[in-house]
């Protein structure tokens, strides 16, 4: 089965400009160009005129070049369209060269293959880091990618749950400071000539340590990660820019809100997830282990 679209014409124009006006990107008109995939009027099509009125149909190309995983997967939310997923901690987003056939975009592409999709090719619209968990959004197909950057990507809202070391000096604020990577490759900094980031946070509850929630203004890599280390109060159970925990062995850092505008039916779409019991456990100092004798 493919994924099967129409569109009404409303204005004298070429069968591409007007797919290209509803998010059909130049690569994927290309590929359906070639795979003879646009109809007009029910009459087989290739880049030619079209006039207010006329229907166009298309269908999305498939593609064997991501394998799928079968393995478990948690839908949040799911439309004909959209996936919104939670990650677990220890699974990139996409395949990377050590783990090409396993990554949480693997995994939606074998949920997909089980719904009876010819080889899909689904996208990951919000990344996270391997070892932070929550939600995820995936765009079902190429067409959807395209519709979302082309206008929507500005409509996104995340918000995260985060642990950090210590009691923050205000109960809210926004860190403003540039990022960029370190010297050793795999590190990000502050330094004036990196790139813009800025970081909202309102503190949610205090102990020894404090649970805010986040609010991404960028998307830099390490964002949250780099910003809190740099106020002094790194998440907790960061091993890259903090302190190794016994009770966590990832950062506690949970993506747990996202709102975006489905560019299909312009409805706001939000997934929630709540606070997950570890996080308050994390809240007081890690527990003192006497050594035996």
């Amino acid at each position: 089965m493919r994924y099967s679209f129409t569109s009404k014409v409303t204005r004298s124009t070429t069968v591409k400009r007007w797919l290209a006006e509803q998010g059909v990107s130049h690569r994927l008109f290309k590929k359906m160009l070639a795979d003879h995939l646009i109809w007009v009027d029910g009459q087989a099509s290739g880049n030619g005129p079209v006039e207010a009125g006329q229907i166009i149909r298309f269908e999305i190309p498939t593609s064997k070049t991501l394998t799928p995983e079968f393995a478990p997967l948690e839908v949040i939310y799911e439309d004909a369209n959209w996936l919104i997923v939670s990650k677990p901690a220890g699974l990139t987003s996409v395949p990377g060269p050590h783990t090409p056939n396993s990554s949480l975009l693997n995994r939606i592409a074998g949920y997909l293959v089980e719904q009876k999709i010819d080889a899909p090719q689904p996208a990951i619209m919000t990344r996270l880091d391997r070892d932070t968990v929550g939600l995820v959004l995936a765009a079902k197909h190429p067409y959807a990618q395209g519709r979302f950057d082309q206008a929507h990507q500005r409509t996104l809202t995340k918000h995260y749950l985060a642990v950090v070391s210590g009691k923050l000096p205000s109960p809210k604020g926004e860190i403003d400071a540039p990022l960029k990577l370190a010297a050793d490759g795999i590190h990000r900094i502050v330094a004036a000539d990196g790139q813009t980031a800025l970081t909202k946070y309102r503190v949610l509850k205090e102990k020894t340590n404090t649970l805010v929630d986040v609010q991404l203004l960028t998307g830099r890599t390490h964002q949250i990660r780099v910003h809190f280390a740099s106020l002094g109060h790194p998440l907790i159970g960061d091993h890259l820019y903090g302190q190794p925990d016994a009770r966590i062995p990832y950062q506690a850092l949970q993506a747990t809100r996202l709102k975006f505008t489905d560019p299909f039916s312009e409805k706001r779409i939000t997934a929630e997830l709540p606070v997950p019991a570890l996080f308050n456990q994390l809240l007081t100092e890690a527990p003192q282990i006497e050594p035996t004798i």
